[in-house]
């Protein structure tokens, strides 16, 4: 029997036990590469207390509907409740102004030359947009002074999360999270907008930036991403950290077979200790690939 949560309540499950956690740990693992190997029976009793209740369940229960009812997306809402979806416009300030300085004044130069028609960007773990419109206002400042009809860059931008894909897709955003941003990049970039309660305002992206992005969902354990594209930078930030240590490898030599030579892999400013031979490193978590 379904069971609806009302307003702010919480009910109560059970948490799980160690069995029934390990289970779970196991499945988190092996289908989405996350590192569970510190305690997260928090985490998973956090997040699936209210569904559980909703569906009149207990995790035994939840745990074999994840694994043999194949017609329905509950393992699709399983992965968005397990997966974290921390971020904000321009996070990491300094990786934003490097990538202005550094990475886009030789590519507007390709584009001016006619060596290059198109700058392809990659937001890897774009949770709700943030960090792929970011990207975007940033280049949008360099193409401006271009005598282009057409805006010369693209941004693939994805997640494993599909509520997040759909949040970013939508590129509406209330006031506590763009309260940061200067003035000059709201009025440019987003359109206000009464919100439902009429007590506040959204802010939506216009057109003309969401129209450069393209949000897919992806699962970086898939064997083959379905990309056809090769790109000049690859953002990967705060996304690594979250999965096993042999996973970690796996996804970052698989960013670097996916750049342009010459193209830039960029992580989180707390991710470092990275090597390889397929790429020089610039900084301790920037990488170009070498031709």
């Amino acid at each position: 029997m379904d069971q609806k949560v009302q307003g702010n309540f919480q009910p109560n499950i059970q948490k799980p036990s160690d069995e029934q956690y390990f289970k779970y740990k196991l499945l988190v693992e092996n289908e989405l590469g996350l590192d569970w190997s510190k305690e997260k029976k928090y985490l998973l009793h956090g997040r699936l207390n209210a569904r559980l209740f909703e569906l009149g369940i207990n995790y035994d229960q939840y745990y074999d509907l994840l694994i043999n009812d194949q017609e329905t997306k509950e393992k699709e809402l399983f992965y968005n409740f397990v997966t974290t979806n921390k971020t904000e416009f321009f996070r990491e300030p300094s990786i934003f102004l490097w990538i202005r300085d550094n990475i886009l004044p030789p590519l507007r130069e390709k584009i001016v030359s006619g060596k290059k028609k198109k700058i392809r960007f990659w937001s890897a773990g774009c949770s709700s947009g943030e960090e792929a419109y970011s990207l975007s206002f940033e280049t949008h400042a360099m193409s401006g002074m271009l005598s282009h009809e057409k805006e010369p860059y693209r941004i693939l931008a994805t997640d494993i999360n599909t509520q997040a894909i759909v949040s970013a897709y939508k590129g509406i955003y209330s006031h506590e999270l763009v309260k940061n941003l200067p003035q000059s990049v709201l009025n440019k970039f987003f359109v206000p907008v009464p919100s439902n309660d009429g007590q506040s305002k959204l802010f939506v992206i216009k057109d003309f930036i969401k129209n450069l992005i393209q949000f897919r969902v992806l699962n970086f354990l898939d064997q083959q991403y379905p990309i056809a594209t090769q790109f000049d930078i690859i953002l990967c930030r705060n996304v690594l950290y979250y999965f096993k240590e042999e996973v970690r490898k796996v996804v970052f030599e698989k960013m670097l077979g996916y750049l342009n030579p010459g193209g830039y892999l960029i992580l989180s400013g707390t991710e470092t200790g990275y090597r390889t031979k397929a790429a020089e490193k610039i900084r301790p978590n920037i990488f170009r690939k070498t031709n």
